[in-house]
């Protein structure tokens, strides 16, 4: 089918396996600050604008874009911990809308949530195992002996002891009260898990360790993941497809591997432009990338057109920009990007070894049978004096010292 004729709609039933979670035309609007007496606002904040995708059973989904785009925005409408301002969000086919409130409840039985603080999303006053414990007696699972070894078995799968389990949360470091987190959430035995930057807030030792809990998880219990993240090397690692967000809006979606290799978006390509590049010789590639400039638009006063032709290095000053949003279209097989001009500013070729950027910044070998994608000139070259990954954690792990570099 020609891409000019898929469009937005089509993302979310794109082939290339069933689909759990869709997002179709969805739209969420915020009260801007401010307003007259009665504290009515008379101008609107789009976080989210016309985001349509869809989830695949038993992928990781990724989520990537600048603070303030609407991941964890659009996060929260998937899961109706937000109610969406339009558009709908199915699961197994069902529209979530539709649902009262005891059906909700059942539903997300199979579509958990795990947050981004790991200090702020647990109950101070609780033990770990009473947090655990707590969706298996919201749901009425079990009786007391039954939801106890329950708990103390997911928390044991997150690598921590039954005598830890007493312990309130500010007993445990960062990574461990993370791992609790992830344990609430999976003690359900969910389909979909919505991870909405579960790493950010460690640190990269600890990182490392919470990326292989999930990546052992998914591949125990069969689990679809949609993974937020600004960590683009982390996205490259751990995602099978990639959604792109600039101001509420896909701007491209595409294979992990395609869009590593081949950005269409300039966008896209200006994030992984923004990796930084240690290397001897960094400075004068940095000076040959494409400079954003300027700062996101205000959510309450957009472009009449693209979303990003004021700070954009192909589109800026453009007539058609200025005038036309573009729609997200499907331009290569399985790549959607939502341009003007695709692939105006691309990535130069480089020699080094497919996907050894990513590898490297994360260190972590290649996944067993797995190809990886050739990547940009967005990291340092190859070490000159032929190192080798002596040191890289077993195939499919990442390694600590990894994400340190």
């Amino acid at each position: 089918m020609n891409g000019e004729q898929r469009m937005n709609g089509d993302v979310a039933t794109e082939g290339g396996g069933e689909l759990i979670l869709q997002a179709e035309h969805l739209y969420k609007s915020f009260a801007a600050p401010g307003g007259n007496r009665l504290g009515r606002s008379a101008q609107q904040a789009i976080v989210l604008d016309d985001v349509s995708l869809g989830v695949r059973r038993g992928e990781t989904f990724g989520l990537v874009g600048e603070s303030g785009c609407g991941k964890s925005t659009l996060a929260r409408c998937l899961l109706r911990l937000l109610e969406p301002s339009g558009g709908r969000v199915l699961f197994d086919e069902v529209d979530l809308a539709t649902l009262d409130r005891d059906a909700l409840r059942a539903v997300r039985r199979r579509l958990q949530f795990v947050f981004q603080d790991p200090f702020a999303s647990l109950d101070p006053r609780m033990s770990a195992r009473a947090i655990v414990e707590e969706p298996l007696l919201v749901h009425g699972i079990g009786d007391r002996d039954e939801r106890r070894r329950a708990a103390i078995e997911v928390l044991s799968e997150v690598g921590l002891t039954p005598e830890q389990a007493q312990r309130p949360p500010h007993a445990f470091s960062g990574g461990q009260r993370q791992r609790i987190g992830i344990a609430r959430a999976f003690v359900l035995r969910p389909e979909v898990a919505i991870l909405d930057e579960p790493i950010s807030a460690l640190d990269v030792s600890v990182q490392a360790q919470v990326l292989n809990l999930l990546r052992r998880l998914q591949l125990e219990h069969g689990l679809s993941y949609v993974f937020i993240t600004h960590d683009l090397a982390v996205a490259e690692y751990f995602c099978d497809r990639v959604a792109v967000l600039y101001l509420g809006q896909v701007v491209e979606l595409a294979e992990r591997e395609t869009l590593f290799r081949r950005p269409l978006h300039p966008y896209s390509f200006s994030l992984l432009s923004a990796v930084p590049v240690p290397a001897l010789g960094g400075r004068e590639r940095r000076v040959a990338r494409p400079q954003l400039i300027g700062e996101v638009a205000s959510l309450t006063e957009r472009p009449a057109g693209c979303p990003f032709e004021p700070r954009c290095p192909v589109g800026r000053g453009r007539e058609v920009c200025k005038r036309e949003r573009p729609p997200l279209r499907e331009l290569d097989a399985r790549h959607w990007a939502a341009c003007h001009f695709p692939g105006e500013v691309g990535l130069p070729p480089r020699a080094a070894t497919p996907g050894a950027r990513a590898e490297r910044a994360i260190g972590v070998a290649p996944r067993p049978g797995a190809s990886p994608a050739p990547l940009a000139d967005t990291m340092a070259d190859e070490p000159p004096n032929g190192e080798s990954d002596a040191d890289a954690a077993p195939a499919g792990e990442v390694s600590h010292q990894g994400l340190g570099q």
